[in-house]
């Protein structure tokens, strides 16, 4: 009886132990469970984290690429708008000038030369200033505003003589008579070409 007994407790003490390890099993599973559970939550923390992060970055990355876009696209649209409107108001100031180009080169040696010149190309006006005696050197609608006002003072027509188109020049851009050579060409509306040359 006794050994039988002792059999029984053996069997119930390992069925107990063999419970206990499931229990133990179970545990780590709920344990591995809570942790997975808590990763989990962890990764959707970090997440969540993550997106106001990101979300705050890529808003602001994205208003600025929005804002450099939008200024971008508006600098580049204005610009377009500017120089057409730069071109319409170039064309009306020719039209009063009664020139449709202008270029004047006043060569005073020692690499020192005045040239200017207002220029239509496919109805689109160009300018250009190389002034090496004050070392200034503009383009486009800068070019024009420094070259109109002074061609406003001039008179020269197919009848203007050579010695008072030079010097008509000279007084309305400022320049001196001791050039080497003088060179100017006018273009008029109807086509006519009128060239002044002088050399010393």
């Amino acid at each position: 009886m006794k050994p039988t007994a002792a059999a029984g407790s053996v069997l119930a003490l390992s069925l107990l132990l063999g419970a206990c390890g499931n229990s133990d099993d179970s545990n780590s599973n709920g344990t591995a469970g809570t942790e997975d559970t808590s990763t989990e939550q962890g990764t959707v923390n970090d997440t969540d984290t993550g997106m106001d992060d990101s979300g705050t970055d890529s808003t602001d990355g994205t208003s600025g690429t929005d804002t450099s876009g939008d200024s971008s696209s508006t600098d580049s649209s204005s610009g377009s708008s500017d120089t057409a409107a730069g071109q319409d108001d170039m064309k009306e100031k020719m039209d009063k000038l009664g020139y449709d180009e202008f270029e004047l080169e006043v060569d005073y040696g020692k690499d020192k030369e005045y040239e200017i010149e207002i220029e239509q190309d496919n109805g689109v006006i160009e300018s250009a200033v190389e002034d090496e005696l004050t070392d200034q050197n503009l383009k486009g609608q800068e070019a024009f505003d420094e070259i109109y006002p002074k061609l406003e003072k001039l008179n020269i027509n197919d009848t203007t003589s050579k010695e008072d188109a030079i010097q008509q020049a000279l007084d309305a851009f400022g320049l001196k008579d001791d050039y080497v050579k003088f060179d100017m060409e006018i273009t008029m509306p109807d086509g006519k070409k009128l060239n002044f040359e002088d050399k010393k």
